[in-house]
């Protein structure tokens, strides 16, 4: 029937009155409450047909909330659907073992709240035997008066960047995890129902990174400054689409996560879901011959002190019926065995995001992970490697030459792409280094000359740009690996070193 009521219980004053106003529209009748306590009182004298209450509230939060709903003789026959920032393992039977009728995760999408909303009381009727109401539709833009909509974009914007200015501050001085928590945690729904994905996004990287203890600060700050950034220049209500090869390549994966801690947990989720690939976990205890294991089409193991000398980080027992990705820190993935490092397809290093996790997975599952064709070095490299560097920064050159000669390589530099093609056809290097953001001839045009000359070398892409279209189209022109700024020289080298042995 038309115009049941609600309970909204959210602690964010923006995402109650956009929450509101979106079921408004949709003929509901809405109450709203600020804290589980205030949402009990209500429920003595109101009698609503769901409540929709936020997991991560203040004191009782929605869980206990719901809890005591079910214990409750005159609340017990009320649904109550939970809302949480993010999915986690267990989070779901959580929501179900509390008394939860239904788990929606933010960001909200507003188009099809409405029709969730009325799926989930269709089916109330259908327990209780009474008439089901006509559904939804699904597809269709919420009728939010513009003012209104406007109204709450400036104050969330405004609030926000003022927040995330004085986070970034308290990192010089008394610094609350738990308060930041609890900012970013907002965010990431207030964001998603206003229609900006990425404030939403960067919020959920903020939130995964104050989940592990210790904290990271180089990586907290690094976050709320992207934060920062979102919020002085936000991108409005529609997610930037990822590239189709992306999407086809993942879409319907599985996945195998193993002894991923929390935070990656959440940042490889965050990935995959944008491509419908399914997470699948394993603890590092589970043997690595599990039939589980048998219905993944890609395995990813967390590599740290923790995990060294498990079977999964064992070259006698690693499974390589499918393709392998090693994640963790520099210094740990470089101090794997050779035997151990050579069974991995692609490396994916801290500080890593979740756009170019998903272009390491992609090519990871990619039988031709190039469609540009390259020819083979022209047998095994022997003696001294020489590489050109092409960037047209200064420092940049100075940084990769000391590295690179550190590791006993040969190194010539280039400043753009003219003299680049000019030292490669001179010092015949065994592998470049290729900055593709450069005036006038960019990197991509020097990757497509090398390519078309048929130069036995190998190319890795340096570049600043993290969309995985940027990435996908320097596989496709030719290139074998890439490097996103900022990087670490140790990286470098070791993805170098990596190229040349294969």
């Amino acid at each position: 029937m038309a115009g049941e009521s609600i309970l909204i219980v959210d602690d964010t004053p923006v995402n109650l009155k956009l929450t509101r106003i979106l079921l408004v529209n949709e003929g509901y009748k809405i109450m709203t409450a600020a804290s589980g306590e205030e949402a009990l009182e209500l429920l003595r004298s109101y009698h609503p047909a769901l409540v929709l209450a936020d997991i991560q509230l203040p004191g009782i939060d929605g869980l206990e909330l719901t809890r005591r709903i079910r214990q409750n003789e005159a609340t017990r026959d009320i649904m109550v659907v939970a809302l949480t920032a993010f999915a986690m393992k267990g989070d779901e039977q959580r929501a179900v073992d509390a008394g939860c009728d239904g788990y929606i995760t933010k960001p909200i999408d507003t188009r099809t709240l409405g029709a969730r909303i009325r799926g989930h009381l269709d089916r109330r009727l259908e327990n209780t035997g009474a008439k089901t109401a006509p559904a939804a539709a699904t597809a269709s833009e919420p009728a939010i008066p513009a003012a209104d909509m406007l109204a709450l974009r400036r104050q969330f914007l405004a609030e926000g960047q003022e927040r995330a200015r004085q986070l970034l501050l308290d990192m010089d001085g008394e610094f609350n995890a738990n308060d930041a928590a609890k900012a970013v945690h907002n965010w990431i729904g207030t964001g998603g129902l206003l229609g900006y994905m990425a404030i939403s996004r960067q919020a959920r990287e903020a939130e995964a990174v104050l989940l592990e203890r210790p904290l990271e600060n180089d990586q907290l700050r690094e976050a709320l400054i992207n934060l920062a950034l979102a919020f002085n220049s936000p991108r409005e209500a529609r997610e930037v689409p990822i590239s189709e090869i992306i999407a086809r390549t993942l879409a319907g994966k599985r996945v195998a996560l193993v002894a991923l801690p929390t935070p990656d947990s959440l940042r490889m989720c965050l990935a995959l879901e944008r491509t419908q690939g399914i997470p699948v976990f394993f603890q590092i205890t589970e043997p690595p011959r599990s039939e589980a294991l048998l219905d993944c089409d890609l395995i990813v193991v967390h590599v740290r002190p923790e995990t060294a000398g498990s079977p999964w980080l064992d070259a006698a027992t690693i499974p390589t019926a499918r393709p392998v990705i090693f994640m963790g820190s520099r210094d740990h993935l470089l101090a794997l065995d050779p035997a151990v490092q050579g069974l991995a397809c692609e490396f994916l290093m801290d500080p890593w995001q979740p756009d170019e996790a998903l272009v390491r997975l992609s090519l990871a599952l990619s039988k031709d992970r190039t469609v540009a064709p390259r020819a083979a070095l022209s047998g095994e490299v022997t003696g001294k490697i020489r590489v050109v560097v092409v960037d047209d920064d200064p420092t940049v050159l100075a940084l990769v030459r000391i590295a690179l000669q550190n590791f006993g390589m040969e190194c010539h530099m280039a400043a753009d792409g003219p003299s680049a093609l000019q030292t490669i056809r001179r010092q015949h290097p065994h592998a470049v280094v290729l900055d593709v953001n450069m005036p006038e001839m960019d990197g991509y045009a020097v990757l497509a000359a090398i390519r078309r000359e048929g130069t036995p070398i190998r190319v890795l892409l340096l570049t600043a740009r993290q969309q995985e279209g940027d990435v996908l189209r320097g596989f496709a022109l030719g290139a074998d690996d890439y490097v996103v700024k900022p990087f670490s020289p140790m990286e470098l080298v070791a993805r170098l070193k990596r190229l040349l042995s294969r």
